[in-house]
């Protein structure tokens, strides 16, 4: 059972990670975050950087620059108008050396690269993903629900990782993202989804809640790169692989496997499993 002083910093982060999600766009002030904690800056940005591992800075360029990975692969907005959306409006410049930092390549070269190859056929690649098929058994998880948009969940992961840390939970374990919609048929707004990790603990203290993965046949693609790059990588899955497999999808939702650690490693070398689950 937590601790009233517990339940408090749980509430503390909760509101800076949303805070964070929702104002990334805004030219933030540490002093003004450190309120949303109620803490003096000097002790919240110490708390913060002992429980998530990173400081608050490099949390707010990760969703940044995330977001402006997501518009240069699925919008045609220009750089500039990128640039602000995300929170460097006063400085594109600034943006493209920020973001060739991260990514290893301009903005405007990101956008060539992950431009769909057919006009009349969005965002199919033109070389294949690498798919298995595998049986797995049930994967027993501690997860939070995230509603709303699927790009915004890494709020949601933050959150996951700050409250198993908090609460004395190993965060070493795997962690899966289980999405119950299709964002192309569902609203934004009514969006479900899970942040999750593997766990066999026996704590059901909300917000924290039991979801256990079903067990069974899945087809599995192994995506190399940013996880704004994830949406191209499902069409592909279904439209050019599933409707000539032979397969049949099971009646359970597909999920991802995050297989490093998105805080030390590269966009470029990061590794996402997708589950596509399939009929026995």
């Amino acid at each position: 059972m937590n601790t009233p002083h517990q339940h408090y910093n749980e509430q503390r982060f909760a509101r800076v990670l949303a805070y964070l999600q929702q104002n990334h766009a805004q030219d933030l002030d540490l002093h003004r975050i450190a309120e949303e904690a109620a803490l003096s800056t000097y002790h919240w940005h110490r708390l913060y950087r002992a429980v998530m591992n990173e400081t608050i800075h490099a949390t707010l360029k990760r969703i940044r620059l995330q977001r402006a990975a997501w518009l240069l692969g699925n919008s045609g907005k220009n750089i500039a108008d990128i640039a602000r959306d995300v929170g460097y409006g006063g400085n594109p410049q600034s943006f493209r050396r920020i973001f060739r930092e991260h990514y290893g390549c301009k903005p405007e070269e990101y956008r060539t690269r992950n431009q769909p190859p057919y006009p009349e056929r969005p965002h199919i690649r033109a070389q294949p993903y690498p798919v298995t098929i595998r049986t797995i058994a049930p994967l027993h998880t501690l997860a939070l629900d995230h509603n709303g948009d699927y790009m915004d969940i890494g709020a949601t992961f933050h959150r996951l990782y700050a409250l198993l840390q908090l609460r004395g939970h190993p965060v070493t374990a795997r962690s899966f993202g289980i999405y119950h919609d299709d964002p192309h048929a569902t609203p934004t707004a009514q969006l479900y989804a899970q942040a999750a990790m593997e766990s066999d603990s026996a704590e059901t203290q909300a917000p924290l809640v039991h979801c256990t993965i079903r067990g069974g046949r899945y087809a599995i693609l192994r995506h190399q790169g940013s996880y704004a790059e994830l949406e191209h990588a499902y069409d592909w899955f279904y439209r050019d692989w599933l409707l000539k497999s032979g397969e049949q999808i099971a009646d359970a939702p597909p999920f991802e496997e995050y297989l490093n650690d998105p805080q030390t490693t590269p966009p470029e070398q990061l590794l996402t499993d997708i589950y596509i689950p399939l009929a026995n």
